[in-house]
């Protein structure tokens, strides 16, 4: 040991500050302070603004005295010792560098970057462990926390986990919950194994709800949930969750949950969430979506679109895509429920080679090109096919890309497609499925017209600087051949499909935005109205249009999603389409269909999203008119109104849907939440009214900074 000691001198009026060096083989000790004495052979006392470092370590205090034998010393007054990123501040503090423990009086103090320390007595057991008694654990800095640990004992590691005993949750002081012992995870939150919060509830439906789950890490890239949900007047559910991340370009998410209800509504749900991204080209997807009844998941599901779409769907896919050439590997199964019995349509497996668009050389030719060879089967209340109908397409086009003329182009395509099926449907009248093959030819034609782009710049007007463009076009279509519609049997759009001899034609007008006087000035679009109108030549399609019922075929869609009818026309409903977008973060959208036969609108429906600083809402209202075979009547509106942010502060939110023609709240989602520095509070009310479903819904969740989420209340979900 070598000592280096500064003399002593005199006070005087500017306090003058005193350094000593002692020198250990594992680092040095430094006594800086206004006054230094040697009381014992091997002691220090040392008084005024007194600071001791030592490697790590460094205490600050009014008066200490150090013993440099033993390396041994005690602080008093104004203490605070710190290491690293903890901290404590306290009366008094007994201290050894030699075994890094120390003894702590009256202490307040962060132990890691989250959660503050307080106790009448802390030891420092260790270099990372601490022992405390009757103190105190929460992530709230000020004097009076929100919420705290109260703790009889507690035995705290850094960079791992603390083991509180006796402890109670308290909130504003009042005890909440009490338990014997608690595992509280440290420092930077690694994720670890455990229970999870506990999770409180009540229904009109299901009764008093209370949900326990129990966490557990699989290495450091996947980990496992198993949980069960206690209803009071359902019984007992339970679920599970798997989550992976092999790689950074890979995922996996696996998640199923049942329930055997007393109500006779149970039934289970299992959800695959997968994707990888093996390189080369390559990238392989999967997702399922399986319920056993769609009574379960009307009664269970959390969210209303998921409570009201019949429709689920489970599908492989690999892909690899190299230009403008994609080879595809998939196997699909599609499941629409009906109370009676439902459509299953499965696709496995399905080989497809997609070219889609090489140019040929240096001509003006383009090639376009489908082949596939798939295995597909459909099941329903009138078909039941085999359980592999081969089904093989072949569907080359050509486009020819000609020279503008005053601003007029036109681009002509064609192919020839041939299907084969292994099976078809019955001529007759019953829907019989035979063991006959059908091919299927047909001659498809197109012809696209570009016409030229009028536009006109406005300046200094009283709607400012901006410019109106004009868009004309017009699209010929021709599909002749088919002559076998009624045998083939419907798996999905490939099969969907009737001759057509067609022109589509609309305009659009677009208004634009000047950020400048200047031709150059950038744009954008304010304002687009857009009108379009077909003509059908051939109004039986072929004569696979079957007047009295619905029709849905190709192409009787390509224009709007309301492409049902039941008589013969030449003119099908004129679309109207309109976007406004006055500023960033406000558009609104509007579309009709107008039926020219019936003078009345088939449908309508007005969309508006508008997000500005705090405030957030969308909605959208839309109706449907029964005027002919087939369409249907309805009249809803949705709509989402929010206020503040998420994650701090005051936040609310509401979500309803209402169906107008039955005056009837069909769902409505309304949100509290109020977010502190150290935690936070979400009361949700939530109500379906769905048939099989009628559902009031109280939750209430409890956020902790550093622990964890107290329930599972979700955000709404979107409405676009």
């Amino acid at each position: 040991m070598i000592l280096m000691a500064a003399p002593l001198r005199a006070q005087t009026q500017e306090p003058v500050q005193v350094r000593t060096e002692i020198i250990y083989r594992d680092g040095t000790v430094t006594l800086l302070s206004e006054f230094q004495e040697r009381f014992t052979k091997t002691a220090f006392r040392i008084k005024g603004n007194v600071q001791i470092t030592y490697q790590d370590v460094v205490i600050t205090c009014d008066e200490a005295e150090y013993d440099e034998v033993t390396q041994e010393g005690v602080a008093r007054g104004n203490l605070r010792y710190s290491q690293g990123r903890q901290w404590l501040t306290g009366s008094r503090a007994e201290f050894s560098f030699a075994a890094q423990t120390g003894t702590f009086y009256d202490v307040t103090g962060f132990t890691d970057q989250e959660y503050l320390v307080r106790g009448k007595v802390v030891v420092k057991t260790g270099r990372d462990t601490f022992l405390v008694q009757d103190g105190v654990i929460t992530s709230c800095r000020e004097p009076n926390p929100k919420w705290a640990f109260t703790i009889s004992k507690a035995r705290l590691r850094l960079n791992g986990t603390s083991r509180l005993t006796h402890t109670f949750f308290k909130v504003k002081g009042v005890p909440v919950l009490y338990a014997p012992y608690m595992i509280l995870p440290m420092e930077a939150k690694r994720r670890s194994s455990g229970l999870t919060p506990p999770h409180y509830g009540d229904s009109t439906s299901k009764g008093r709800n209370f949900s326990l789950g129990y966490f557990q890490t699989l290495g450091n890239s996947a980990d496992a949930t198993a949980y069960a949900d206690y209803f009071s007047l359902r019984g007992l559910a339970f679920g599970g969750v798997f989550r992976a991340r092999p790689s950074p370009s890979s995922k996996i998410y696996i998640e199923a949950y049942g329930i055997d209800d007393k109500l006779k509504q149970g039934g289970a749900q299992f959800i695959v969430d997968a994707e990888a991204s093996p390189g080369k080209g390559f990238r392989a997807l999967a997702g399922a979506n399986i319920t056993t009844n769609f009574r379960f998941r009307q009664a269970f599901s959390d969210s209303f679109r998921s409570a009201t779409t019949s429709e689920e769907r489970s599908q492989f896919f690999l892909t690899q895509n190299q230009g403008a050439f994609s080879t595809n590997i998939s196997y699909q199964r599609e499941e629409f429920l009906f109370p009676v019995r439902s459509t299953i349509i499965r696709r496995a497996p399905s080989f497809e080679f997609l070219s889609l668009g090489q140019p040929i050389r240096n001509t003006p030719l383009i090639f376009y090109l489908r082949a596939a060879a798939e295995g597909v089967a459909r099941f329903d209340a009138a078909l039941e096919t085999p359980k592999l109908v081969q089904r093989l397409d072949f569907h080359p086009r050509l486009a020819v890309r000609l020279p503008a003329l005053w601003g007029f182009s036109l681009i002509p395509s064609a192919g020839i497609r041939e299907t084969y099926y292994s099976s078809r449907i019955s001529a007759g009248t019953q829907s019989e499925i035979l063991p006959r093959s059908l091919h299927r030819q047909y001659f498809d034609f197109e012809l696209d017209l570009n016409m030229p782009v009028i536009e006109k710049d406005y300046r200094n007007t009283w709607l400012g600087n901006f410019r109106h463009a004009v868009e004309p076009f017009a699209v010929y279509r021709r599909i002749q051949g088919i002559d076998s519609m009624r045998e083939i049997i419907r798996f999905d759009e490939h099969d969907t499909i009737a001759n057509t001899s067609e022109l589509e034609f609309g305009i659009v007008n677009r208004i634009f935005a000047r950020s400048g006087p200047s031709s150059s000035s950038a744009n954008r679009e304010l304002l687009s109205i857009g009108l379009v109108q077909k003509y059908y030549f051939d109004p039986t399609f072929g004569g696979a249009l079957l007047p009295g019922q619905a029709n849905v075929f190709y192409p009787l869609y390509t224009t709007t999603g309301f492409a049902l009818t039941g008589s013969e026309r030449r003119l099908p409903p004129t679309n109207l389409i309109i976007r406004i977008t006055p500023a960033s973060g406000i558009s609104y959208d509007i579309r009709a269909d107008y039926d020219s036969r019936h003078h009345r609108l088939r449908d309508a429906s007005i969309s508006a999203n508008w997000q500005q600083d705090k405030l957030t809402a969308a909605g959208t209202y839309f109706k449907t008119n029964a005027l002919e075979p087939g369409t249907f009547k309805s009249h809803h509106i949705q709509g989402m109104l929010g206020y503040g942010l998420i994650n701090r502060g005051l936040s609310a939110s509401i979500a309803l849907s209402y169906d107008i023609r039955t005056a009837n709240a069909l769902n409505s989602n309304l949100r509290l939440n109020y977010v502190w520095d150290c935690c936070g509070v979400s009361l949700q009310f939530q109500q379906f009214d769905l048939g099989l479903r009628t559902e009031s819904r109280l939750t209430f969740s409890f956020s902790l900074k550093g622990i964890g989420n107290f329930g599972t209340i979700r955000q709404p979900e979107s409405l676009f």
